[in-house]
């Protein structure tokens, strides 16, 4: 056994004496000891974390005007739950052309991609992106990570991707263009939103109903998308017992 694994074994049981002394008392408190020593741990281990499993990472298209990635170029410190574990604050990216999640190795300026069937979920920026294994058949999606703008009986979910695209002239550079595919999860099942027809197939079993709800707020699913299938969403959940 690693001697550190031994280090946080030892740790650990040193702290059942308090717990049978009652100097620590409440739920909260032995949530927030364990919580401390699994931090303890994972700084402990360091490099042997089965966070720092994956393959080099190479950025495709230097050249071209823009970047890969969602929102940022920089490393951003975010949640990620991967491999069974949830790390907190850990720096990476997220290449949405590759479709990879991107952190640095430990005390190392090497970038690496995560194995994607380990990643459960992980946040950037506000968002929270998650893992629906097996859920499109779509060729143009080569993984199954969305980032969740509404989850309750049913889920709202877009797919961030971007693309090269040629310059307007021959002499311009290629360049990125962001593309978002925007889905409703209902049932296990995933619709494709690009209009709304669309919406009504996505909700189909209260399609007069929502059918309605969209004509009275004047939605038409183009500019606002996001926001007013965000609101139908809601919607339809009262609808369902």
């Amino acid at each position: 056994m690693n001697p550190l694994h031994y280090l946080f074994i030892i740790f650990v049981i040193g702290l059942f004496p308090f717990y049978s002394s009652g100097q620590i008392s409440t739920a909260s408190n032995e949530s927030f000891s364990f919580l401390n020593s699994k931090e303890l741990y994972q700084n402990a281990i360091g490099a042997d974390s089965h966070l720092y499993t994956g393959e080099a990472y190479y950025r495709i298209g230097v050249s071209l005007n823009g970047n890969p990635f969602f929102m940022s170029d920089s490393m951003q410190r975010n949640d990620i739950f991967y491999d069974g574990t949830l790390y907190k604050n850990v720096p990476l990216l997220f290449d949405i052309v590759k479709q990879e999640v991107i952190i640095t190795r430990f005390h190392s300026n090497e970038k690496i991609q995560l194995v994607d069937a380990k990643i459960k979920y992980f946040t950037f920026a506000g968002h929270r992106f998650e893992n629906f294994l097996q859920e499109t058949t779509d060729k143009n999606i080569s993984n199954n990570i969305y980032d969740v703008i509404y989850s309750g009986k049913v889920s709202v979910l877009v797919k961030r991707l971007k693309i090269f695209k040629p310059g307007l002239a021959p002499e311009d550079p290629h360049r990125f263009v962001k593309i978002d595919k925007i889905f409703v999860r209902r049932d296990s099942n995933l619709f494709e939103i690009k209009n709304k027809n669309s919406v009504l197939d996505a909700f189909a079993d209260k399609e007069s109903l929502i059918k309605s709800f969209t004509r009275k707020h004047k939605f038409r699913f183009k500019k606002n998308k996001e926001k007013e299938l965000i609101i139908t969403a809601a919607y339809y959940d009262t609808l369902i017992k």
